[in-house]
């Protein structure tokens, strides 16, 4: 028996497939997932976030939290890619 039911999340990958929004909903994505790895105070020290081609930017206020998650970035970019379910985040840098 054929079955019309789809669930909303498949529904709405379709339609920004269509729109060419992917890369636009996975920047979403990832900025989302760097915020609730990296908790409260530390989102609220990242100046600016962005993420374009595979590459997570983080402008830091603290040269000290700059090399501290400079040295977690592997592990905070299997997290995201992990929490993803697809390897969207090749690098990451602080600045």
């Amino acid at each position: 028996m054929y079955s019309n039911e789809h669930t909303l999340q498949d529904l709405l990958q379709q339609a920004f497939r269509r729109l060419d929004m992917d890369d636009t909903v996975t920047e979403i994505e990832v900025r989302r997932m760097y915020n609730a790895l990296v908790g409260d105070l530390i989102s609220r020290l990242t100046w600016k976030l962005t993420f374009k081609d595979g590459v997570l930017t983080a402008k830091m206020a603290s040269a000290a939290l700059r090399q501290e998650l400079f040295y977690r970035r592997n592990s905070l970019m299997d997290k995201i890619n992990d929490n993803l379910g697809r390897k969207a985040v090749k690098e990451i840098r602080f600045l």
